[in-house]
């Protein structure tokens, strides 16, 4: 039987983003605690994942970065997370949304990106409003739950458009400054039980003036595709990619990284782990925790085969040809089932682990924990995702709001 090589191995650690993850997992580790108390990536880690490149590996190679695949994104998270999952669920969205916006038009990202360093966090409720003015658009509101808005320079939030007698005329995103501005203000608000070092604070607005083109329309982002064949021929992949399945993909990493982290650290104990009470040698000398271990290790095996297939869809099929919405609501499936998948794991293994695993000094418990609160994210939400995909199955209307259209199934679909 013919071995498969993982290529990655063979890639200088200079092109490959989970290698330099990987070396940075004894720092994260390090200072996850740190973190955890001090509700941001700590300094220390932020610096290295600044000195790495890591936040700009997305970036598309317009913006001087090298247009990187998604999965490459995700396995990247995925990695950081095995031993720090709040620091890597910021890292994502900040190296994800930051790529995004580098992808706008230039006279956008010329705006945002003067240094090139920049970092831009994002919360897409329209919780905020943007209401025409003189100098543009006055911009006022209050987002929750802005992951990395603590090391962010930016944020890019949704907001509905008023028109001049306050009526909802359209909605997008309002890409706001957050230093040095009295305008714009982080609330201290992200007191949780896991995924803290994240930094979800709320991200408020007050009377912000903004210049027009900084204000992206959802009318004019619909509109704004070009038939010209230069344009077209300019395009790179992602710029292909589907909206929809973007931010449960980024947030789902971090939590198959979490469970990942629980496998490792329990395989590595149990074959020196007494159980108490019973005659065995250690934990490794039963068979029924050994089954259960393997029983863990497939459902994060699986979650990762769910994950992957997404992923295909979207840097391998959605550059060629438009997603349908039946596919993407699998894709929504996916994820749902994915996170799923990985909770249920990340249970076993801490019933395998014991009572002691759930020790303040213990690093099991903060993954479990970071991996039962991040995992609850809507985005994720398993039964929903499995409604989304049972409409889809029999032609009935959407439940997400982000996705309108979803099927049936085109009989000709290769999915």
């Amino acid at each position: 039987m013919t071995e498969l090589t993982d290529t990655r191995a063979e890639e200088p650690q200079a092109l490959n983003p989970q290698a330099i993850a990987k070396s940075l997992k004894p720092l994260l580790r390090e200072h996850a605690t740190v973190a955890e108390k001090q509700g941001k990536i700590s300094d220390e880690v932020f610096k290295a994942l600044q000195s790495s490149g890591l936040f700009s590996m997305m970036f598309p190679k317009r913006a001087g970065g090298v247009g990187r695949k998604l999965i490459t994104h995700l396995e990247t998270v995925a990695e950081l997370a095995k031993v720090d999952p709040a620091s890597a669920w910021a890292f994502g969205l900040l190296s994800s949304v930051s790529a995004s916006a580098a992808a706008l038009p230039k006279n956008i990202s010329d705006t945002i990106f003067t240094t090139g360093k920049e970092l831009v966090c994002s919360v897409a409720a329209r919780t905020g409003t943007a209401k025409p003015c003189a100098d543009g658009y006055e911009i006022s509101g209050s987002w929750p739950y802005a992951s990395g808005c603590m090391h962010a320079d930016w944020a890019m939030n949704g907001v509905n458009i008023l028109d001049e007698q306050g009526n909802i005329v359209d909605a997008g995103f309002a890409i706001m400054p957050l230093r040095a501005n009295e305008q714009v203000k982080i609330k201290n608000t992200w007191q949780v039980a896991g995924v803290s070092a994240s930094g979800s604070n709320t991200v408020t607005a007050d009377q912000l003036i903004l210049p027009p083109h900084l204000l992206l329309s959802f009318k004019n982002l619909r509109s704004g595709a070009s038939d010209d064949p230069a344009v077209i021929a300019a395009l790179e992949p992602r710029d292909r990619w589907p909206v929809e399945p973007l931010f449960p993909l980024t947030v789902l990493a971090p939590m198959l990284g979490a469970a990942e982290g629980i496998l490792e650290l329990v395989k590595d104990t149990m074959p020196k782990r007494k159980i108490i009470g019973w005659q065995y040698e250690s934990q490794a000398g039963s068979d029924i925790l050994l089954g259960v271990l393997a029983e863990a290790s497939l459902e994060i095996e699986s979650a990762w085969l769910h994950i992957r297939r997404t992923a295909a869809l979207v840097d391998e099929v959605s550059p060629q040809r438009t997603l349908s919405g039946f596919e993407k609501a699998k894709m929504q499936a996916d994820c749902g089932y994915a996170m799923k998948l990985a909770r249920s794991a990340a249970d076993k293994l801490m019933d395998i682990a014991g009572p002691g695993s759930f020790a303040l000094n213990n690093a099991m418990q903060r993954l479990w924990r970071d991996l039962n609160v991040g995992s609850r994210h809507n985005a994720l939400n398993s039964r929903l995702s499995m409604a989304l995909y049972g409409r889809a199955i029999l032609g009935i209307e959407s439940n997400l709001e982000l996705l309108a259209d979803i099927g049936p199934k085109p009989s000709a679909e290769n999915t």
